[in-house]
């Protein structure tokens, strides 16, 4: 761009000067001044007639100072005479006579131009032409031709350049070779090596032209800047030669050195510099020479490597993957099965020698204590750390649901879910005898779901009381009927008792609930005592004793095993009913009896004419009668024990049978059948 900007300004004035002198020349009586720059024609006055006597004119020829003027004589005839002393042209340069013409030719004292061109050292020549009072001979003078002709600055000395030296039309211009700048004189020649940053990890660095003589006239300097956390190290080849003076240290050309806030050098002479490391990633190394001496100079090599940090190790109970402590590297940590990390899962060597965050630990897995377990109590062996055992263990008459035993383990998390205690149903702390004969009065505790719902004076109600059966510490069931033929009595015509056994002397291991809630189901029919069951939820849950236990339900029919009611199968029915068809005859003991289900077909076939028995029905009793449940058990369960879990379920609920004929051959009891109905039981306290 420089270079470009110079030949343009130089043409530029070129053009100026050119457009300045073209067609400017100009006479003053005998003389004139000739500027016409494309060159021109002198003749001698009058020519080509015989030039007159006594006769003098002068021509000035001058140019721009970067031409030079060149003279040829075409046609030349003065008068001869000794050393041209009558007629003759003369051509100066300034004051300096270039030549002195005469006569027709070439002689001894006179001399003719010929064929000679005279050219000017600068830029200006002058003619002067002169006769004396006589041309006998009828001389005719001459004619003479003169141009301008560019200047070879380059010519003389190279121009005054430094390197190269380039000629043009009105002047010319220095350039340099590769790598060099010209100064402000656009003469001389400067190595470009300052402000030279270096980023690589390695390099060289050598002297301009090594290992030919480095140029005079030198400020060379190198940054070496590499990447924080790398150190510079610079070494030095053998071959070192900078001028040098025998007695002042390194007054000529030197080289210094700065690493950190270390300074070495200055170096000069034919010894080598010392290999030297920075104390941190960078390194200024400068050398300069002056316009005298001849020497080779040097070659340095720089090499980086990574700046230390501390040894680290494995934390206690864990691992450390990396072993390599320099920057940038990375070490990773890991704890042993059990053990967490605590702090950062790896480090990093970083630029100033430091790691990033700090040293981890491992610490041994803690699952954190587990929620108490309704109805039951944990015992854990240990903190809840890792591997430590939760052993749960539920009250008396509960049982676990689910795993006992659960692990802490190395994730953090308990093994398995929590398990639970729900109520053991179906067993009694007094069982009854293996066998019922007949029927009679229970033993106290051999039915401890048995449950007496009392009616507080409900209005129209034709029994003052029903039975019931404990099936969830919450939950009563008993028949619709119980609970209003018509509409749902309100909650507080009804009371539960649970633990009685004789019913006109309770004892202390009787209880007397309130119940919440009523819930019928939803297809019951007054009409023909279809679905005749009903939930009583309890306002509050009951505390389980010997004496208050839940029953099973039966499980459904994809579910059950052993719990089949089939035909002649010995069920269980236990209330406080009538024991005959007498008013009064209500015991206040507890009674039981045995009786065995009903073919279905004569079930049905038994109350064709007077009542229908639906698909939600059981009969049981005899054929010939003499064993039923009898008013005041409505309600009340009939209980079968599950063969393969000696556990008693609930099958059927006391629902009706012959009016006034208890125990009528025939004419067998009617009950709820309970395996209808076990979903819509479980779905009902499952929304409690």
């Amino acid at each position: 761009m420089a270079l470009s900007w110079l030949l343009s300004t130089r043409v530029l004035l070129l053009v100026s000067s050119l457009w300045l002198a073209d067609g400017m020349n100009k006479q003053d009586g005998n003389k004139m001044t000739i500027n016409e720059l494309y060159g021109g024609h002198i003749l001698s006055p009058g020519y080509p007639d015989p030039y007159a006597d006594d006769t003098s004119f002068f021509w000035n020829i001058t140019m721009p100072e970067s031409f030079h003027v060149q003279l040829y004589f075409s046609d030349f005839d003065l008068e001869s005479s000794y050393l041209c002393e009558y007629d003759y042209v003369k051509v100066m340069e300034g004051d300096k006579l270039v030549g002195l013409f005469c006569g027709t030719e070439d002689t001894d004292t006179e001399k003719v131009p010929g064929d000679r061109v005279i050219e000017s050292v600068g830029s200006q020549l002058s003619l002067e032409f002169k006769s004396d009072f006589s041309n006998v001979d009828r001389h005719r003078g001459f004619t003479a031709h003169y141009r301008v002709v560019d200047r070879d600055e380059c010519a003389v000395e190279n121009g005054g350049c430094h390197h190269f030296c380039h000629n043009y039309i009105s002047g010319y211009y220095c350039s340099c070779r590769a790598g060099y700048w010209i100064m402000k004189d656009r003469e001389t020649c400067k190595f470009g090596c300052s402000r030279q940053v270096l980023t690589a990890l390695s390099g060289t660095i050598t002297t301009p032209e090594y290992p030919r003589l480095y140029p005079k006239v030198l400020d060379c300097d190198w940054k070496i800047q590499v990447e924080p956390g790398y150190v510079v190290t610079l070494q030095f080849d053998d071959d070192f030669d900078v001028e040098q003076h025998p007695e002042v240290s390194c007054p000529y050309d030197n080289l210094k050195i700065q690493a950190g806030d270390e300074k070495y050098g200055p170096y000069c002479g034919k010894t080598a510099p010392p290999t030297i490391t920075s104390t941190d990633h960078k390194m200024h190394v400068f050398f300069h020479s002056d316009d005298s001496g001849e020497n080779k100079g040097f070659r340095a090599t720089y090499f980086t490597t990574a700046r230390p940090c501390e040894a680290l190790s494995a934390p206690v109970w864990g691992t450390m993957e990396g072993s390599n402590f320099t920057y940038s590297q990375r070490v990773s940590f890991t704890c042993g099965e059990g053990y967490y990390l605590d702090g950062p899962d790896h480090r990093v060597c970083q630029a100033d020698g430091t790691w990033s965050g700090v040293q981890p630990t491992c610490q041994l897995v803690n699952c954190g204590p587990l929620p108490n377990i309704s109805n039951g109590a944990i015992e854990v062996d240990g903190n809840f750390s890792y591997s430590d055992i939760a052993i749960y263990r539920c009250d008396d008459f509960y049982e676990m649901v689910g795993e006992g035993t659960r692990f802490c383990e190395a994730n953090g998390k308990w093994s398995e879910t929590e398990p639970s205690c729900k109520p053991i149903c179906g067993e009694s702390s007094f069982p009854s005898r293996d066998r019922i004969v007949g029927g009679g009065p229970s033993k106290q505790g051999a039915w401890p779901w048995q449950a007496l719902v009392i009616h507080q004076g409900a209005p129209r109600i034709r029994k003052p009381f029903c039975g019931g059966a404990l099936v969830d510490k919450r939950w009563i069931l008993t028949a619709a009927h119980c609970v209003g033929e018509n509409d749902v009595l309100p909650t507080g015509y009804l009371n539960v008792s649970l633990g009685l056994h004789n019913r006109k002397e309770p004892d202390n291991n009787v209880v007397y609930l309130e119940v919440g809630r009523i819930i019928r189901h939803p297809d019951w029919n007054k009409d023909n005592f279809d679905s005749d069951v009903a939930l009583l939820e309890l306002r509050e849950e009951v505390n389980l004793t010997d004496y208050i236990r839940p029953v099973c339900l039966q499980r459904t029919a994809r579910e059950r095993s052993g719990q089949d009611v089939q035909e002649g199968r010995a069920g269980v029915v236990t209330g406080w009913g009538r024991t005959s068809n007498l008013f009064g005859s209500e015991p206040g003991i507890l009674q039981e009896v045995e009786v065995p289900v009903v073919d279905q077909e004569e079930c049905v076939s038994a109350y064709k004419e007077d009542y229908p028995v639906t698909g939600n029905m059981m009969c049981a009793g005899l054929r010939v009668g003499g064993k039923d449940s009898c008013d005041g058990d409505s309600g009340g369960p009939l209980q079968f024990q599950d063969p393969d879990t000696s556990r008693f379920y609930v099958a059927g609920v006391v629902s009706w049978g012959q009016p006034g004929e208890c125990g009528r051959a025939r004419k067998y009891g009617v009950y709820a059948r309970v395996e209808n109905f076990v979903q819509w039981i479980k779905d009902t306290i499952a929304e409690e």
